[in-house]
């Protein structure tokens, strides 16, 4: 149930300290599919921001999980700005990108979806905020999550 709006600092808690173990991101990844990407008010609360410069970490970001230059088209980036969280959805090489990302603790997700069946790679970022353009970026090394049907033999 999508219930992330009836306490927004309980749930960016819970999401936050998921995203940040240090090996399962599927716990965040369900976690933000279930308590935040279906509530109607966590949606409306959140204003449309221009951050290119997440933009651009977000290419980087596909494209070392597809192992070649990507770039993200389409990008809609949204802030609920009281709480320092960014979220959005993006395309990437016909693929849907969807990603979170929390200014406070430098961190985020992204979520490349990879085909119908659910399939998923799953990457955290940082975006180095000491560099001036925001253009450093550390990822960790892609995991990949399987949700939904099973593929076939």
């Amino acid at each position: 149930m999508s219930s992330a709006s009836q306490n927004f600092p309980h749930h960016l808690d819970v999401l936050r300290e998921r995203m940040l173990d240090p090996t399962d991101y599927e716990l965040a990844v369900n976690y933000f599919l279930e308590e935040f990407a279906g509530d109607v008010a966590f949606l409306r609360g959140s204003e449309p921001e221009q951050m290119p410069h997440l933009v651009a970490v977000l290419n980087i970001v596909v494209s070392k999980a597809t192992r070649r230059q990507v770039e993200v088209e389409n990008a809609l980036v949204s802030y609920l700005r009281k709480h320092w969280f960014v979220h959005g959805n993006a395309q990437a090489d016909g693929r849907i990108a969807l990603f979170f990302y929390f200014e406070d603790a430098d961190t985020g997700l992204l979520m490349l979806i990879l085909g119908i069946r659910g399939q998923m790679e799953v990457v955290r970022f940082q975006l180095k905020a000491a560099c001036p353009t925001h253009a450093g970026i550390d990822c960790t090394q892609p995991q990949r999550l399987s949700r939904g049907i099973p593929p076939s033999s």
